[in-house]
């Protein structure tokens, strides 16, 4: 999953805005908190990237592996693909 840079950005002024909206946060250096927004992003969005692709990889390493979205392979795309966000979150 990648995003462009012009999408994060994107994504990140909602969010900083939505969150002034409602009064949730000040921003007095703005132009830093979209650059932090946007690294936090990236990261995020790099986890999910690394998550699916160690799902995938375990999948297709099975002796008899699923085809491709078929019902079984959704399952244990879903139960493997959330063991690796366990793990990346007791990491991080």
């Amino acid at each position: 999953m990648m995003l462009s840079d012009e999408k994060i950005s994107h994504i990140v002024h909602l969010l900083l805005e939505g969150l002034a909206l409602e009064q949730m946060v000040e921003l007095p250096k703005k132009d830093l908190a979209m650059r932090e927004g946007k690294q936090i992003c990236t990261k995020f969005i790099s986890s999910l990237s690394a998550c699916e692709e160690i799902a995938k990889q375990r999948i297709r390493s099975q002796k008899n592996p699923p085809p491709e979205n078929s019902s079984q392979w959704d399952i244990l795309y879903s139960k493997y693909f959330e063991e690796e966000m366990k793990k990346k979150r007791g990491a991080g």
